[in-house]
């Protein structure tokens, strides 16, 4: 739900948000996946969430992080897919990571504090 809503505030600048690096990588994407964080209590959620954005260009992968930052913090309080967002909080902010591939990348850490939903 957090990559849709981001694809969704994104859509200027026409990347992909996705859950893994896709095999054939478009010139700008993003990448968003929960890499952790504890239950708090049957009701809250505090997942942790990486987003890297990659670019043709340092630049490009930059701005792209910079606005995925400002939707980042922008989720407080909203309901994103259903789920409503309590609290965004920046762990880690755009840090340079190019990968292994030389495809320039910056790579940010929030943590959400978010509702829990029964299945």
């Amino acid at each position: 739900w957090l990559r849709d809503g981001l694809a969704d505030e994104l859509g200027y600048t026409a990347p992909t948000v996705v859950a893994a690096v896709p095999s054939q990588r478009p010139a700008l994407f993003v990448t968003v996946a929960r890499t952790g964080g504890p239950l708090r209590d049957v009701v809250i959620d505090q997942a942790q969430i990486t987003v890297d954005a990659w670019g043709p260009t340092p630049q490009d992968a930059h701005d792209l992080a910079q606005d995925c930052r400002a939707l980042m913090h922008a989720a407080a309080g909203r309901i994103l897919g259903g789920h409503q967002v309590y609290q965004a909080t920046e762990l880690a902010g755009p840090g340079y990571l190019p990968d292994l591939s030389g495809q320039d990348r910056y790579r940010c850490s929030y943590q959400l504090l978010v509702r829990c939903t029964v299945r």
